[in-house]
């Protein structure tokens, strides 16, 4: 190979290989990508408070949380603005069928033989499968982390989620 050849093949390699590095750069900064970033600084958000008390009407980190003032706090800190209750949470936005939801949309809870009536609110991590594990702040346990699907008071209450971070929601 000769000194001209030598010099195509690197000015190809270098050619491919910045596209390939600009081709990366608009990936990442695609916004089904970043929405998929802010759903998991969402969760690791929600990931800080697994312990914290329950405390019933409280969105004060000291106090305890009730489950929406878990799910506001949550979404404060990461600059979505959402309102107070479970109830206006689950107004706020469209409706989809929770087994299509992905981490960081909400869960709403509630006793369907009520129309719907919204009694609970949590941040879903997972849900794959017969997975669907859930961050929520319980009356009995506080903030907690545990696949819904395994407890016969959790599954049967299951309403809809929500996607409150959508692609054309985030900010560059």
């Amino acid at each position: 190979m000769g000194c001209s050849s030598v010099r195509l093949a690197v000015y190809d390699y270098q050619k491919r290989h910045e596209y390939a590095l600009e081709n990366k750069a608009a990936i990442a900064n695609s916004p089904n990508v970043k929405a998929k970033t802010a759903k998991a600084s969402f969760t690791q958000e929600a990931d800080k408070y697994i312990g914290t008390p329950y405390k019933y009407g409280s969105c004060d980190v000291k106090k305890g949380f009730d489950c929406s003032g878990f799910v506001y706090t949550v979404a404060k800190a990461q600059d979505l603005d959402l309102p107070r209750s479970s109830g206006l949470m689950a107004a706020s936005g469209k409706h989809i069928p929770w087994k299509k939801a992905e981490q960081g949309d909400l869960v709403f809870f509630g006793e369907k033989n009520k129309i719907h009536q919204i009694g609970h609110v949590g941040i879903i991590e997972k849900n794959k499968g017969n997975q669907l594990w859930v961050i929520h702040s319980t009356s009995n346990r506080g903030v907690i982390k545990e696949n819904v699907l395994e407890s016969p008071y959790w599954k049967k209450r299951i309403l809809f989620a929500m996607e409150v971070i959508k692609p054309a929601k985030v900010k560059s």
